[in-house]
C-alpha cells in the first residue's frame, strides 16, 4: 500500500508539472491580434515569423509596431520602428526592441520613454524585465515627475518599490532647489534619499546653501551630512551671511523650528561673529546658537573663551550673548595694541545696532583694563577683583563701570605693563575663520529643460490626448 501511494504521488505531481508547464509557456506565446502582412521563412534552419505594421500580444503585455520579427525556437522577438508597448504597470515607447519572451527581459534601444504613474523615464540605451520592473539604464537618464527633473549618466529603477539608483553626475532640480552628487539612491514612497560624493544643494526658498560629502535625507524634515559640510545661509534681506563648516552637520525640522547641529572642527563665520568649537546647535525660533566644548567666539576686535557659550541673534545680528564657567574675555585696543581683559564664573553682553552696550561680570570677576591719556598713548592700567562688574559702552567705546567691594589698584606706565595678563589669558587670532574667498557653485551646467532627444511620435500622440499631460 506505501509503495502505491508513493507511486500514485509521483503520477500526480507529474502531472501538476507538466500543466504548470503548459502554462507558463502560453504565456509566452506571441499572439498576432493585426498585421498587414505575415510572412514565414527559414533562414539558417531557423524558422523565423516576419510581420509588418502589427498589434501583438504576449501575455498581458500589448504591443504595435512598424514591423516584428519572431524568431520561434528561441523564445525571441524582435521589433522596429514606432513602437509602443503597453502594460497594466507601464507605457512604453522606443524605436527598436529585443524581446526575450521566456525571461521577460527586454533590450530598448534608440528613442525610448517609460510612463509608470506619475514618472516619465528618457533613455537611448535600457534593458527592461517585464517581471521585476527594474529598468537599467546604462546610457543617461532623464527622470520627470511632479517633484522636479532629475538627470544622471547611468540609472537603475524599481518600479515595484518605486525607488531608484543614479550614478554618474547626478542632478536633481525643481523650482525651488537644485542638487548634484556623483551618485543618489532614493525612495520615493518613503521619502529617503542618500546623495553621495562632491555633493551640492541649492535652495533658493530658505536662501541657503549646502556642501559636502554625503547627504542623507527624509520625509520628517531630518538632513544629515557627513564630511566635509559646509552650510551657507544669506538672511532674508540679503545683507548678512552666515556660514558654518563642520566635519558633520545635522538639520531637523520640527514643528516649523529648524534645528542645526554641527558636530567636529565647528567653525562659524558671520559680519558680526566668528566661532570655533567642537559642537554646535542653533534654533530657529528662538535665533539661538551655543556652542560647546571649549569653544572660543569673537566680534571684532573682542575675543572670548569658555566652556560654554550661548549666541541671542537677532536677524542675523549678535542680540546677547552668555557664557558659563571660567570665562575670559580679551579686547585688543586697536591704538595701543594693549589686551585688556575681563575674567568670571558668568559673562552676559548685550549689543545695540551690532555693537557691544554693556557686559556684566558674576561672581568673582577679575578685570584688567588698560588706561590712556588724551593722545591715546598709554598711560598705566586698572587691575581689580570683585563679586560683579558692569561695564557700559556707547557706540563700542567703554563710557562707565561699576564694581561691588572691589579690591585691586592702579598700575602706574612701566615697562612690561603691555604683557601683564590675568591666568587663563588666551589671544588666539589665527583661529579667527575668514570669510569664504571661493563661493561655492555647481559643477555641471543647469538641468536642461529640453528632452535628451525628438519625442516618439507615437509618444507625442498620446500626450496630446491624454487630458493628464
Amino acid at each position: 500500500m506505501k509503495k502505491l501511494s508513493f507511486t500514485y504521488l509521483l503520477l500526480v505531481t507529474g502531472i501538476i508539472a507538466t500543466l504548470l508547464s503548459i502554462e507558463v509557456n502560453a504565456q509566452n506565446v506571441v499572439q498576432i491580434e493585426r498585421a498587414r502582412e505575415v510572412t514565414n521563412i527559414t533562414e539558417d534552419g531557423e524558422a523565423i515569423r516576419k510581420m509588418y505594421d502589427v498589434r501583438l500580444r504576449t501575455g498581458n503585455i500589448e504591443m504595435v509596431c512598424d514591423s516584428a520579427w519572431e524568431f520561434i525556437d528561441r523564445n525571441e522577438l524582435r521589433a522596429y520602428g514606432n513602437i509602443e508597448i503597453e502594460t497594466p504597470d507601464e507605457i512604453i515607447w522606443t524605436d527598436t526592441l529585443f524581446y526575450f519572451t521566456d525571461q521577460e527581459i527586454s533590450q530598448l534601444r534608440g528613442r525610448v520613454v517609460i510612463l509608470q504613474d506619475s514618472t516619465t523615464l528618457f533613455g537611448e540605451q535600457v534593458d527592461y524585465n517585464f517581471l521585476t520592473k527594474v529598468a537599467d539604464f546604462e546610457d543617461g537618464i532623464r527622470l520627470e515627475d511632479e517633484g522636479g527633473t532629475l538627470i544622471a549618466n547611468t540609472g537603475r529603477y524599481f518600479q515595484i518599490q518605486d525607488s531608484a539608483i543614479f550614478r554618474g553626475n547626478v542632478q536633481v532640480a525643481d523650482t525651488a532647489q537644485y542638487a548634484e552628487g556623483d551618485s543618489l539612491f532614493i525612495n520615493r514612497n518613503t521619502q529617503f534619499l542618500q546623495l553621495h560624493s562632491n555633493i551640492f544643494v541649492q535652495d533658493s526658498t530658505n536662501n541657503a546653501l549646502l556642501t559636502g560629502d554625503y547627504l542623507e535625507a527624509d520625509s520628517t524634515g531630518r538632513r544629515y551630512v557627513q564630511g566635509n559640510s559646509y552650510l551657507r545661509q544669506i538672511s532674508t534681506d540679503s545683507t548678512d551671511t552666515t556660514h558654518i563648516n563642520s566635519k558633520d552637520l545635522l538639520m531637523l525640522d520640527q514643528d516649523s523650528t529648524d534645528i542645526i547641529r554641527a558636530m567636529q572642527n565647528v567653525r562659524v563665520w558671520s559680519p558680526d561673529f566668528s566661532s570655533v568649537s567642537d559642537t554646535l546647535i542653533y534654533t530657529s525660533d528662538t535665533e539661538i546658537f551655543e556652542l560647546i566644548s571649549n569653544p572660543t567666539a569673537w566680534h571684532k576686535n573682542i575675543q572670548l573663551n569658555g566652556p560654554y557659550i550661548q549666541v541671542q541673534m537677532d536677524s542675523n545680528a549678535v542680540n546677547y550673548l552668555t557664557s558659563y564657567k571660567n570665562t575670559i574675555t580679551v579686547q585688543k585696543d586697536s591704538t595701543t595694541g594693549r589686551y585688556n581683559q575681563i575674567k568670571g564664573d558668568t559673562l552676559n553682553v548685550n549689543f545695540e545696532n551690532g555693537q557691544i552696550s554693556r557686559i556684566k561680570i558674576y561672581p568673582n570677576s577679575q578685570v584688567l583694563y588698560h588706561t590712556k591719556n588724551e593722545e591715546d598713548e598709554p598711560d598705566g592700567a586698572v587691575e581689580y577683583t570683585s563679586p560683579e562688574t558692569i561695564m557700559y559702552f556707547e557706540e563700542g567705546d567703554l563710557v562707565r563701570v561699576t564694581a561691588l567691594k572691589n579690591n585691586g589698584y592702579f598700575f602706574e606706565e612701566f615697562p612690561g605693563l603691555a604683557d601683564r595678563k590675568l591666568d587663563g589669558f588666551k589671544w588666539q587670532p589665527e583661529l579667527r575663520p575668514l570669510r569664504p574667498e571661493v563661493a561655492a557653485e555647481p559643477r555641471f551646467p543647469p538641468v536642461p529643460i529640453e528632452r535628451p532627444f525628438e519625442l516618439p511620435n507615437r509618444y507625442l500622440d498620446y500626450i496630446s490626448t491624454d487630458p493628464e499631460e
